[in-house]
């Protein structure tokens, strides 16, 4: 059985190469929206107290003073969130998470950590879209970038990274309205932004023409070829013991 298995595991690389593909092109399905906020507690006069980075895919097209309602930057996909109807809406949202955080910063006291200089909060939402169409949501939040408490808007946990951050934890923990909030944030609000930008970089790279062979004809052939790699390998030690 030793002599059978190198042949028969060189038959199934063919296999391996097609799952590893398949693998990819699963990864490649999902899609990741961040946004990264920084709230600073008693900013210096002229300096922005609310500031919101946006990543999608993890490549950044936002920069959002939520403090004065002000877009600084929005990259390449300008024309295609101009678009959108859900535009003005996100920033909304962006703000009124900027002045909720801002409220909760003065009554948020760490255990055995002194910041120097002004208070910085720093939290950031997630939410992904898995190829099936599922929406996962979380939040990271940290003080002058270390992280100290997490927050999984799927089954409403909180997690304490820094033990710093348990006393936090117990306040936002009991605030059943804040909870339900980031929980509404990032698998409602961020869940229906993230399906429009899929959909927005798909349409503006269509081909002109229509491709010779569907998606689906393609996947069919792929998986019809790769059981008959799945049988060849189980089978072929058996059938030909002396190899």
């Amino acid at each position: 059985m030793a002599a059978a298995a190198s042949p028969a595991f060189l038959l199934c690389l063919p296999l391996l190469l097609l799952l590893s593909g398949w693998s990819r092109e699963r990864r490649a399905d999902t899609h990741s929206l961040w946004y990264n906020f920084t709230i600073i507690h008693l900013p210096r006069p002229g300096r922005q107290w609310c500031e919101v980075q946006g990543q999608v895919d993890q490549k950044n097209f936002l920069s959002y003073d939520c403090g004065s309602d002000k877009v600084l930057s929005v990259g390449h996909l300008e024309e295609q969130l101009n678009a959108t109807d859900a535009w003005v809406r996100q920033l909304e949202v962006l703000r009124e998470v900027g002045q909720r955080l801002r409220l909760e910063l003065p009554g948020t006291e760490l255990e055995d950590f002194t910041p120097s200089g002004p208070v910085r909060l720093q939290a950031r939402m997630s939410c992904e879209c898995e190829a099936d169409g599922h929406i996962h949501g979380s939040w990271e939040f940290g003080f002058h970038g270390q992280k100290f408490l997490l927050f999984d808007s799927n089954n409403r946990k909180w997690a304490v990274v820094h033990a710093g951050a348990r006393g936090m934890k117990e306040k936002w923990e009991e605030d059943r309205e804040l909870t339900v909030f980031f929980q509404k944030v990032s698998l409602g609000d961020c869940g229906s932004w993230i399906r429009d930008f899929p959909m927005h970089r798909e349409k503006s790279l269509e081909p002109t023409a229509p491709p010779t062979v569907s998606s689906g004809t393609a996947q069919l052939r792929a998986r019809t070829t790769t059981l008959m790699f799945c049988c060849l390998c189980l089978i072929l030690p058996f059938l030909l013991p002396g190899i």
